[in-house]
């Protein structure tokens, strides 16, 4: 029994008689670019196309055909680009698409191919939703036409609307004028509103167009950061309408002198190469416009129409450069939406461990973080609860995230008052930093500082706690000043601004050697402190990792001269 969606291998006969192996192909199971149709055989299947797929009646071909209305080498499929180009082999009967005999032809989706009996429909594999497209297929830009495109009218472009006062309208046709402005930004505002998703501003623009003119085809291009223009979107009336075809000179014109133009030219079949008669499609009315914001080319619109009848006028032009107008603004206050909602994620996530001031400075641009560490002087800051693990068993689990919560906010104001960075929470204990991105000179008098204030605010915790009937909150703090690499760092999934290195190091082990109460700097910390604070020598600590002791200050508090 051979299953629905099974291969199904099929055996040509030569004209000898002899049986001869021929290609698998399948029932509607294939996905990518490929031929499906009913074969000279009398099956129908589908089948795969490869870089290059050769038909014909001979064997070596790479898809045979026993009939003898095909030559052994009839014709030939080959990949050029993202399309397939078919080509004849000077067949004896010829190969015909949609009813054309062909020497040579860029296959679109659904073109049907005939060979003698065969007859077989190019499928490109392409998802297709059945909605008008909107997206930069189907648009050609040609450097150089068969003819050169007449410019029949120019429009100088304005950037916004200009309407005159009462008092200056001195007849109809200039009412009619700026009445004609009203109108169509009313239109583009009804139907645009305040869309700030670029494909979707971008397809509702090309609505308007197609509102306001008798368009059969609409192409907006956007500029690149090197300058080039690109489709972004495409708009067709009827969808099974040939591809677009713009002309370079056209849009170098409207680039160049920034202003709308309205041309007509020849519409060519492109597929046609130029051993065949070159096929022409009607005269094309155009008119392409520029997007200026601020004095900038953000893009070109255009719009085209091939019906002879509805050839458009000056009067259209006008009315597609209003359009374009109300388009500059649009993508420009898009651009502007983009860029505060990108700020406004920053600035949050830099909030995190920068103080507001600081993380202001780097989403403006003033101060750039480090994407790579590099080694700067920065003063570490390590507060540490002690007696944390008891604390914990004696309270529900409730309790002490409330009370570390408490603990953290408490800490993290304190640090960003003195601009410093918080630059992260260590189960119990709190880690801050003093340098890059920005640094001050007095560095390390603000960390001393901002260790005596973290003191205050931890005594006035504990008397709320003691009113509470809580145990009191014991903390010991340690300073530290020197060298250490600051940056992001980490994984490329998941890194952190932070600070490594021995100076860091030294601030967590005397953290580690303070008591409840207790702020232990090192000599280095003081001296670039500078005078005011009240200290007091302590014995020189010997701290993990060191051989030489670390002459260490007890800080008492600080006396502003």
């Amino acid at each position: 029994m051979r299953l629905a969606n099974q291969p199904i291998p099929l055996t040509n006969v030569a004209a000898q008689g002899e049986a001869k192996p021929a290609q698998v192909y399948t029932l509607g199971t294939l996905k990518g670019p490929r031929l499906k149709g009913k074969f000279a055989d009398g099956k129908e299947g589908e089948f795969p196309l490869a870089e290059r797929t050769s038909l014909g009646r001979h064997p070596n071909n790479t898809l045979r055909l026993v009939d003898r209305e095909v030559s052994k080498e009839h014709c030939v499929i080959e990949r050029v680009g993202a399309t397939f180009l078919l080509r004849d082999l000077n067949s004896s009967n010829g190969t015909f698409v949609n009813g054309r005999k062909i020497r040579e032809l860029r296959l679109r989706d659904g073109d049907e191919i005939a060979l003698g009996n065969s007859r077989l429909v190019f499928m490109s594999g392409a998802d297709h939703a059945g909605q008008t497209p909107t997206s930069q297929a189907g648009v050609t830009v040609v450097q150089s036409a068969h003819s050169m495109p007449a410019f029949l009218a120019t429009v100088a472009q304005m950037e916004s609307a200009e309407f005159r006062p009462a008092d200056k309208l001195s007849d109809v046709e200039t009412l009619k004028q700026d009445y004609e402005k009203l109108r169509i930004a009313n239109e583009f505002h009804r139907l645009v509103g305040m869309e700030r998703d670029l494909p979707s501003l971008l397809d509702k623009i090309l609505g308007v167009a197609f509102q306001l003119l008798a368009a059969d085809n609409a192409v907006i291009f956007l500029t690149d950061d090197n300058g080039e223009l690109n489709p972004q979107a495409i708009k067709r009336r009827k969808q099974d309408q040939a591809e677009v075809t713009v002309s370079e000179t056209v849009l170098k014109r409207v680039a160049e002198t920034r202003s709308a133009v309205l041309t007509a030219d020849a519409i060519l079949d492109s597929r046609f190469s130029s051993s065949e008669s070159i096929v022409a499609q009607g005269i094309r009315s155009a008119m392409a416009v520029p997007l200026l914001s601020k004095g900038v080319l953000k893009g070109i619109l255009f719009c085209d129409t091939r019906e002879r009848t509805n050839a458009f006028s000056e009067k259209d032009l006008k009315v597609l450069a209003g359009i374009a107008s109300q388009a500059a603004i649009a993508l420009e206050n898009a651009d502007l939406a983009g860029k505060i909602e990108k700020e406004a994620i920053a600035r949050a996530e830099l909030s995190r461990f920068l103080a507001p001031a600081v993380a202001e400075a780097v989403v403006s641009g003033k101060v750039e973080l480090l994407r790579v560490g590099r080694l700067a002087e920065v003063s570490v800051i390590f507060a540490d609860i002690r007696g944390f693990t008891s604390m914990a068993e004696a309270d529900s689990p409730q309790e002490t995230v409330a009370m570390l919560n408490t603990f953290f906010t408490a800490m993290a104001n304190v640090i960003f008052k003195y601009e410093g960075n918080l630059d992260k929470f260590i189960g119990d204990c709190v880690m801050a930093t003093w340098g890059p991105p920005i640094t001050h000179p007095d560095d390390a008098s603000r960390a001393l500082k901002c260790a005596l204030e973290m003191l205050d605010e931890i005594h006035a915790m504990n008397r709320t706690r003691e009113e509470e009937g809580k145990k009191p909150i014991e903390v010991g703090i340690g300073v530290n000043t020197g060298p250490a690499v600051v940056g992001y760092i980490g994984s490329t999934e998941r890194h952190e601004f932070t600070a490594i290195g021995d100076s860091v190091n030294v601030s967590s082990r005397l953290c580690g050697l303070a008591k409840s109460s207790e702020i232990l700097a090192t000599e280095t910390t003081v001296r670039r402190a500078g005078p005011g604070f009240i200290v007091e020598p302590v014995s020189v600590m010997q701290v993990k990792g060191k051989e030489k002791g670390v002459p260490t200050f007890r800080i008492l508090g600080f006396k502003d001269s």
